[in-house]
């Protein structure tokens, strides 16, 4: 094969090109696959999907996406061929731009702005003085739409009065047992599972449950996109998982980057925006080994010196993969946090309940949740070999 010359473009001088005509391309057949159901189905229902927002006694952020389903995808099918269907149905969806939103805060004021040409839109909205509690309802509308339909709870997630700290926890193969090590297999699982038949790793419900003790907010950071946000809610209210924002993230061609949002970049930055937020507030963070957690853990950090107690890794990966693990623990060690790469989440209790984070008798409660979890969890390990 002859090398590049000056006069030839390297693959690296392919990229851009390729990236703009990328965009042009899917900004083009938005723009006729809207026009065309605007013509022909102009009867189809909109929902707005709320994502749970975040705030503190002054401010909050709430978001969500503007779709109309052909048809709205269920949670929980009950035959194989409809979990495939559903898969299908949660990315396939047809993002609805320049819809008018209304966002109005109980006890507060109105806000109003537009989806944005991915059917997303945010919100910045003051949180009235006196609000108490850990959740402040939002009302969410589309004014031009009155057929709109609302998906699901539209709201601030609030620190509780006695809050001594927060979590942010990674889902993919922390909570939920993804195999994000293994392609065909995480494939397998996000295709082929319902939120009810999906797995939480033992101790998990239980574990958060303790250190969300008092009010301590949970944070949820994913590269999973937000298609499926609606099934990680259900997972976490079917497995009974403490309820908190989670910061997705969208797939597809960006006009900054070829594919939106690359993990490193869009963790870090998720979990700024929840430090910043609670500056006075320190934060325990749970992760993997299986990805980048780590060394995104590692960089929060340094960033932020004293802001984190602790992090948690579970361990997923092969033993190269822990000795790199072990070497950010110890050069984290050199700043004060301790880094614990656990092999399951009792350890990561036990650890815990030793700084006085959550109370001995949660322990019991760990060890009973891992008791009855561990069969189902060994039966999908005996389907995955």
């Amino acid at each position: 094969m002859s090398k590049p010359t000056e006069d030839t473009p390297s693959i690296d001088g392919w990229k851009p090109l390729l990236h703009r005509l990328g965009v042009g391309a899917e900004s083009a057949l938005d723009r006729v696959r809207h026009r065309f159901e605007k013509r022909f189905r102009p009867d189809r229902r909109l929902h707005a999907v709320a994502y749970r927002g975040f705030g503190n006694a002054s401010s909050g952020t709430l978001s969500g996406r503007v779709l109309a389903y052909r048809e709205r995808p269920e949670n929980d099918p009950d035959t194989l061929w409809r979990t495939l269907q559903e898969s299908y149905r949660r990315f396939e969806t047809d993002e609805v731009p320049n819809v008018l939103v209304r966002a109005s805060v109980v006890g507060g004021e109105t806000r109003e702005t537009r989806s944005d040409e991915e059917g997303y839109f945010t919100f910045e909205l003051p949180v009235p003085a006196g609000t108490e509690g850990t959740w402040l309802a939002v009302s969410l509308t589309l004014p031009e739409h009155d057929d709109a339909v609302l998906d699901g709870e539209a709201g601030l997630t609030l620190p509780g009065a006695g809050a001594r700290f927060g979590v942010i926890s990674d889902i993919d193969d922390t909570v939920l047992l993804t195999r994000a090590t293994s392609l065909l297999r995480m494939m397998r699982l996000t295709l082929l599972e319902s939120s009810e038949s999906r797995v939480a790793f033992p101790g998990v419900a239980a574990f958060y449950a303790a250190l969300h003790e008092g009010g301590n907010p949970f944070f949820y950071v994913s590269s999973s996109p937000w298609n499926l946000y609606e099934f990680l809610e259900d997972f976490m209210r079917v497995k009974g998982i403490v309820a908190g924002p989670m910061l997705l993230r969208d797939f597809g061609l960006d006009r900054d980057k070829l594919v939106a949002g690359p993990h490193l970049e869009h963790k870090l930055g998720a979990i700024r925006s929840v430090l910043e937020r609670y500056p006075e507030l320190p934060f325990v963070l749970i992760g993997d080994s299986g990805q980048k957690d780590p060394e995104v853990y590692r960089r929060v950090a340094e960033e932020y010196p004293g802001r984190i107690l602790a992090i948690y890794i579970r361990d997923v990966s092969e033993e190269a993969r822990d000795r790199s693990v072990e070497q950010i623990g110890r050069a984290l060690a050199e700043h004060g946090v301790d880094l614990l790469l656990v092999p399951d989440t009792l350890a990561a209790a036990r650890h815990a309940a030793a700084r006085g984070w959550l109370d001995e008798a949660a322990l019991d409660a760990v060890r009973a949740d891992i008791e009855t979890e561990r069969a189902p969890r060994a039966a999908l390990d005996r389907q995955s070999v």
